[in-house]
């Protein structure tokens, strides 16, 4: 076999296969596929971009009609992702001017070394509403919270899944399991503004999406509780999938939700800004992100956290 071809045929079935792995994220629950779907389809336009050099290279081989389909389909599915995943986010409103900044940092539960450090990067962030997850590490360092803000949710060392702190007093806070698997991973609080806006600030770490039979009633349940709250709504929290996977398109569009035109990469933290955005910012009734940026870097969490400044109506 001619050696150009072979090495044409190769490039070109690692672009298929890509393809393929683009396609997961079409992949319905409840099926054989689901689990490795849920854990892939996230990562679709990592795909696409890979089919499309590898169909470039086939097309630059010998296998010119094989690389040329490809690239097309590559090109194709990519304009309907980004379509897609248009229809579901929001541009920055950088014309607005801000009402409050909020923080979301999934800090890595074990990361207590770290505890006065992730405060003190909190501090300088100067956040008016603060969203830890996987909390128990931060214990510690609790009490130099409690001195800047009026309200810190209760925590204790063996219970402090999710803090939600606040420099205002909320109306109303309350905590909700919606897995059977882990309590807590849910918490709203109500809040008025200082200048007499109220809205509502939802936080969640999310079940990993492969668990069949767990994640998709997280999902039913977490997308019902955001339909509950009515007004402006900031949700923040550990979703475990980028915008475009199954599961979040289920959640914001049983919801209404959005999410950001331009997600920010927060995992793994050390793939900076080359990673998935697993971690979320989404808004409805009005509520938009004014900016976002990443946060968390060196504070030896698996995540990088995001600080948003928000607008409301």
């Amino acid at each position: 076999m001619n050696p150009k071809s072979f090495t044409a045929g190769c490039i070109a079935t690692i672009s298929l296969l890509a393809v393929v792995g683009a396609c997961l994220r079409f992949v319905p629950n409840e099926t054989p596929l689901s689990a490795i779907a849920r854990i892939l389809d996230s990562l679709a336009p990592w795909f696409l971009l890979l089919g499309m050099v590898c169909a470039i290279g086939a097309l630059a081989l010998s296998a010119r009609l094989l690389g040329g389909l490809l690239a097309v389909l590559c090109l194709a599915m990519a304009v309907h992702l980004a379509a897609d995943h248009r229809a579901r986010s929001l541009p920055l409103a950088a014309d607005l001017l801000p009402d409050l900044r909020v923080l979301f940092f999934n800090m890595l539960g074990d990361n207590m070394a770290f505890a006065d450090r992730i405060v003190t990067e909190v501090l300088k962030a100067d956040p008016d509403i603060l969203v830890i997850a996987e909390g128990e590490g931060l214990y510690p360092a609790l009490k130099r919270l409690r001195r800047v803000y009026t309200f810190v949710s209760p925590c204790d060392y063996e219970d402090c899944e999710l803090i939600i702190a606040s420099k205002r007093a909320p109306l109303r806070f309350w905590t909700l399991s919606l897995n059977v698997a882990w309590d807590d991973r849910y918490g709203v609080t109500e809040i008025t503004t200082g200048t007499g806006k109220q809205f509502f600030l939802a936080a969640n770490h999310s079940i990993k999406p492969w668990l069949s039979g767990l994640a998709e009633s997280e999902q039913v349940r977490l997308a019902a509780q955001y339909n509950w709250l009515k007004g402006p709504v900031v949700a923040v929290g550990d979703f475990n999938a980028a915008p475009w996977a199954y599961s979040m398109r289920h959640v914001l569009d049983a919801s209404g939700m959005k999410s950001l035109r331009w997600p920010i990469p927060t995992w793994p933290a050390g793939a900076g800004a080359f990673g998935v955005p697993i971690d979320h910012v989404l808004v409805k009734g009005g509520a938009r992100v004014v900016s976002v940026r990443p946060f968390g870097e060196g504070l030896n969490s698996n995540h990088r956290g995001l600080v948003a400044d928000i607008a409301l109506p």
